[in-house]
Formats: structure tokens, sequence, C-alpha cells
């Protein structure tokens, strides 16, 4: 049995390659076998150094351009990244998708024996898409009133509709059909002028959440699979950047850096703060 890893990194902004780089460091130190980790990029030979230790699947500006649909919305992309990790050959039990922007702390294997008996493991449920506005979140406030008590390719948004953090997100070869219905929602919202920063996200947790089929990977109170630090990714940034310099001056090769990775955990949180402009004038940084 096979598990497929599916990340996807695309466009000329060189810190985005440094942190895949380091989330695939995290796989490989962490993920038990057999496993696969499949990177679809516009720039394949960013990639060179990993060898064989993973697979490079290299798009043209034509293939990009179809991911991201007639839209142009980049957070289509999220939803093929997972549907290509199922329909890859050779095929995969399960196929996991992740956000670049993390790490992982530790096997997937309870995840992913979740995921072959029919769960949809998800990074963990946020809230209510209607409820979300008395959380102070305008963006989802914002995306219900374009959305809710509306059907989209058959699929109902209502007041139980959930929104799920989706950067991790664990399916089974027999529940393909539901991410190619999350892509067939999203692309009814998109097609309707709804690109929104979260319409792939309510699209995915609409179709993936419902029949209460869907579990939270990282559950409050236990020790967390992942460190997604997209609130401090300037902090996290600047040290992955040190940790792949050193990597590559020194020449280390795939299992030596994956030893680095172990031996270098990123001394940082998680989510800090916003930066205010007095921040910005005196050359600060805020409380965490």
């Amino acid at each position: 049995m096979l598990t497929r890893y599916s990340l996807m990194v695309f466009g000329p902004e060189d810190a985005l390659y440094w942190q895949a780089h380091w989330a695939i460091l995290s796989l490989l130190a962490r993920a038990e076998p057999p496993f696969e980790i499949l990177v679809s990029t516009d720039h394949p030979r960013y990639f060179h150094s990993f060898g064989d230790a993973i697979r490079v699947q290299g798009m043209s500006a034509d293939e990009l351009n179809d991911w991201l649909g007639p839209q142009r919305y980049f957070f289509r992309a999220l939803i093929k990244t997972l549907e290509v990790g199922l329909d890859a050959s050779p095929q995969a039990d399960v196929a996991i998708y992740l956000d670049t922007d993390m790490i992982i702390n530790r096997d997937f294997g309870p995840v992913i024996a979740g995921a072959r008996q029919g769960d949809i493991c998800m990074e963990c449920l946020e809230y209510k898409l209607y409820d979300s506005g008395r959380q102070g979140n305008k963006g989802a406030k914002a995306l219900w009133k374009l959305v809710g008590h509306r059907d989209w390719d058959g699929v109902r948004i209502d007041r139980d509709t959930e929104m799920w953090n989706t950067g991790i997100t664990a399916v089974s070869a027999a529940n393909t059909p539901l991410v190619k219905k999350a892509l067939a929602v999203c692309d009814a919202m998109l097609a309707a002028g709804i690109s929104h920063r979260l319409t792939e996200q309510i699209a995915m947790s609409a179709v993936l959440s419902g029949g209460g089929r869907a579990r939270e990977i990282n559950v409050k109170g236990q020790p967390p699979y992942n460190a997604h630090y997209w609130g401090n990714k300037r902090g996290w940034r600047e040290q992955i950047t040190g940790h792949l310099a050193s990597i590559h001056h020194r020449g280390l090769s795939v299992p030596e850096a994956v030893e680095y990775f172990r031996e270098h955990p990123i001394d940082q949180p998680t989510h800090v703060k916003r930066t205010r402009k007095w921040h910005r004038y005196l050359g600060v940084q805020p409380v965490r």
C-alpha cells in the first residue's frame, strides 16, 4: 500500500521554494514507508538536489493555466494538487495534500489508517461559515453573503456548513469522486464571479465534511502532527533560508540533509501578532 504526499509550488518567488524544501525534508525525516512525495511545479530544476528521493511533475505555462482555470484563481490549484495525488500512477491508496508553509512533526500513521477506512482527514475544524462573523472573521462573513443559502453544483451551503482548515487533507482512493466534486463546486462558484480567498476552502469543506465523514488531524489537547506557520512566515523563512544555505554550501547528500533537519529545529512560534506601523517605524517585532 502506498501513501502519496502531494505538494505544489509555482511562480518566481524564491522563498516559496525554500518553504517547500523544508517541508520535503520534514516528510523524509518523519514519514513511514512506503510513501512517495510528488511535487507539481513550473520550476522543476529547483528540486534537482533531491534526486530520486522525490518525484517532480514539471508543468508548462499552458498546464498551469489549466490548473488555475478560466478565472486564473490560484487556490483552485490546491484542489488540483490533491486530485493529481490520487490520479497519478501507480495509484496510491491514500493521498495527502500539504501546504508548503508547514513541517511535519511526526508520522501520519493513525491519520492514514483512518483515511483508508473512509474518513476524510483535514487539519482542523475552524467554524461554521454562517456563524463566523461572531468571531470577527470579516472575510468569511463576506463569503457567506455570497454563497449562503444557495446550491453549487448540487451542494447546498447552509447554516450548518462547516469551514475546515484544509492545509493538510488526507483522502483514500475510494473517495476520489468527492475531491472531483469539490473541484466542480469551486468552479461553479468561480463561474459566478466568487473569487474570494476562501472560495476553494469552502468548496472543499462543504463537500468533504458532508455526511459526518470528516475528522480532525490536529485535535485540541493532543500533540499536533504538524507546525503550520502561515501566521509567522517571516520568522520561519529567516531560519529556513539559513539552514538551507548551510545544507547546500556543505554539499550535503539527501540523507545528510535529512539528518541536519532533525538536528536543527526551527525556534519560532507558528503565529505572531501582526506588525503595526509603529513596529515598522521603530524596527521592532510585535509581542508574541
